[in-house]
């Protein structure tokens, strides 16, 4: 079974990304700051996904989890929300093949970017 690290701040953000991702049959541990979801990577044996809010103040934000869960866990996918940030942000900020979902979304729309991740290595824009 795969497993999805969601990083979220807002608490009913979490609640919904972890029961989409519990209605596509992942296992999504979570965390509520970046500082918590890197020691959570360093302690997972297998993340397949990443899940990650941008601007979770006062640590570290997403652009920087993924670069250091990437390090950790190399062929992780990551999908980045925001109410901020835009696509091209991914390419100047985030990690290689990588994904950004826009806030504000619904269950669908995040069930979607999560099931499409999953079943594909390469889910960042060519």
């Amino acid at each position: 079974m795969a497993a999805i690290l969601i990083v979220e701040d807002e608490p009913f953000v979490r609640m919904m990304a972890e029961d989409a991702a519990q209605g596509l049959g992942l296992e999504p541990p979570s965390a509520t700051d970046g500082e918590a979801a890197i020691a959570m990577a360093r302690d997972a044996q297998a993340l397949q996904i990443l899940f990650t809010d941008i601007h979770m103040p006062p640590g570290p934000d997403g652009w920087t989890v993924a670069r250091a869960v990437r390090e950790i866990h190399p062929g992780i996918r990551v999908i980045y929300t925001s109410g901020q940030a835009k696509p091209e942000d991914c390419a100047r900020l985030g990690v290689p093949q990588s994904r950004l979902l826009s806030k504000p979304y619904t269950r669908a729309e995040l069930a979607a970017a999560i099931a499409e991740t999953a079943g594909n290595r390469d889910a960042g824009p060519p």
